[in-house]
């Protein structure tokens, strides 16, 4: 059963279908109830008294707001008293998440679910998911692979909003900062669309900047305000002096700063040898050693 039929929620449902799994959707919206049924055809309704609770063996809740989701566990609370497996694709913020799954009927299976991968990978069953909850069953596996690509399993609710809002929060920066390149090649006299060119092939490259001109960014700013809600503030992005102590307090949390000193090292040995052994070699040498971005 997949309640909320939109582009997240739709997609899910109509991959499953076309896998020939019994899907039924839910939604308030009859329109989009009509439309998705006969695209898939499955059965779809707007009203859960009328349903077969014993043939639903998961629900997937796809809605926008964190209120939707309580008021969908309210219902399927008053309308069966059934085990449930329930996976939460919405994206809450991770105060929300924590305690909406906390308050779901014992005997039900609660899995918070963000994805990643937009409508096509919905519609693909290629999405992200980053996934807390019990641990899995094998049906339950069989399910997460047929709809997703790649599942990021974490220890807690919360955990999964967190990580997908700080996520789209890199994505949005991103996307800011080619927007303001751009604006700031046409002031100077360099048109956007030829910088545009240069960034597709070059350093400046990323996935924001590929789909730049149709991504939904509105989606983006949405989750933006959910993670500034939940930490207080997010960190600016400007280019000062304290840009070079976060790339290395990133990489040394990533492990990489070892790796990084062992190429250093390993590049000093070979100059002083080349050098006839004239001394410690300057630190621009050094850096003009290593690969672009070290």
């Amino acid at each position: 059963m997949v309640i909320g039929l939109g582009p997240i929620g739709g997609n899910i449902g109509a991959h499953l279908a076309q896998l020939g799994q019994e899907v039924y959707g839910y939604d308030f919206n009859t329109e989009r109830v009509r439309e998705w049924s006969e695209e898939t055809a499955s059965p779809a309704g707007s009203d859960l008294a009328t349903l077969d609770w014993p043939s639903v063996d998961s629900v997937h809740v796809a809605v926008r707001l964190a209120d939707q989701v309580s008021s969908v566990f309210t219902a399927l609370q008053d309308h069966t008293a059934r085990p449930l497996t329930v996976f939460v694709h919405t994206t809450l913020a991770p105060a929300d998440a924590r305690k909406i799954m906390s308050s779901a009927r014992g005997n039900w299976r609660v899995f918070e679910a963000p994805v990643s991968g937009g409508p096509q990978g919905a519609r693909q069953g290629s999405m992200t998911i980053f996934l807390a909850g019990p641990a899995t069953v094998p049906a339950e596996d069989r399910l997460l692979a047929d709809i997703s690509g790649r599942v990021f399993r974490m220890e807690s609710y919360g955990q999964p909003a967190l990580v997908k809002l700080l996520n789209n929060a890199l994505a949005t920066y991103n996307l800011a900062a080619t927007a303001r390149m751009l604006n700031l090649s046409a002031e100077h006299g360099v048109p956007a669309k030829d910088l545009f060119e240069v960034i597709g092939v070059s350093t400046g490259q990323s996935w924001m900047s590929d789909n730049l001109v149709d991504v939904q960014y509105d989606l983006l700013l949405k989750d933006v305000g959910l993670l500034r809600g939940e930490l207080g503030s997010l960190p600016a992005a400007n280019l000062d002096d304290d840009v070079e102590q976060a790339i290395l307090q990133a990489r040394a949390l990533l492990g990489a700063d070892e790796s990084v000193s062992a190429c250093a090292d390993e590049m000093m040995d070979d100059e002083r040898r080349v050098a006839g052994a004239r001394g410690p070699v300057p630190l621009a040498v050094v850096r003009s050693a290593l690969p672009p971005g070290e």
